[in-house]
């Protein structure tokens, strides 16, 4: 008798069934494409209006992204290490340096923010992925505005203004080059510091 009791509470626990887990949907607006690490942009807004944009550009004088008020700008680009430039301003222009270490398949988000400061205008934050919660996604990221910026006139805006900028960009780059690893660490973006595509999911 205790037997069959026995067995009658097993078929019982075995036909209760554990609630259906919905598949999470990856974001593929910022997740990387095959073969390419992803650059997220974002620009907090704030309440003061600035029309002044910021223009992210690599060493050969193209533009990856421009942000202004409260946008946000994605950027495939090619995984390896390499060094972004962040441009403000036109007379003259101020360079400010972001060190990127990119892996093959990740995404990585960097925050700019205005701040009043003649020789670095632009407060640079590096997300990285172990200071979030539980190391998720950070969700504010969607809520910015993405932004559909002319990087074409982007580009030929650098190339014009290519004289001003490269003196400024060398002085940039010694500055760099003489600080030490705490100071260069916060505008630097390392390997581990991005999200798998798979670790993207849309809200």
């Amino acid at each position: 008798m205790l037997a069959l009791v026995a067995a009658a509470t097993w078929w019982g626990a075995a036909t209760v069934q554990a609630p259906a887990q919905v598949p999470k949907t990856v974001d593929t607006r910022l997740a990387a494409p095959s073969q390419r690490a992803m650059l997220v942009f974002t620009r907090p807004r704030k309440r003061q209006a600035s029309e002044v944009p910021f223009r992210i550009v690599d060493r050969a004088g193209k533009c990856l992204a421009v942000l202004k008020n409260g946008t946000m700008a994605i950027a495939p680009v090619w995984p390896g290490r390499q060094m972004l430039m962040v441009i403000t301003g036109s007379a003259p222009p101020t360079i400010q340096l972001l060190e990127a270490k990119l892996s093959t398949g990740k995404t990585y988000v960097v925050s700019l923010r205005a701040r009043v400061s003649a020789q670095n205008p632009v407060d640079i934050q590096v997300v990285r992925r172990a200071e979030q919660p539980l190391e998720a996604f950070p969700p504010e990221v969607r809520d910015a505005l993405p932004i559909e910026a002319d990087l074409r006139r982007c580009t030929e805006w650098v190339r014009w203004k290519r004289g001003r900028i490269e003196s400024r960009a060398e002085h940039a780059k010694f500055l760099w080059d003489e600080a030490d690893d705490a100071r260069r660490d916060p505008h630097t973006i390392r390997r581990n510091d991005g999200w798998l595509a798979s670790e993207i999911v849309a809200p």
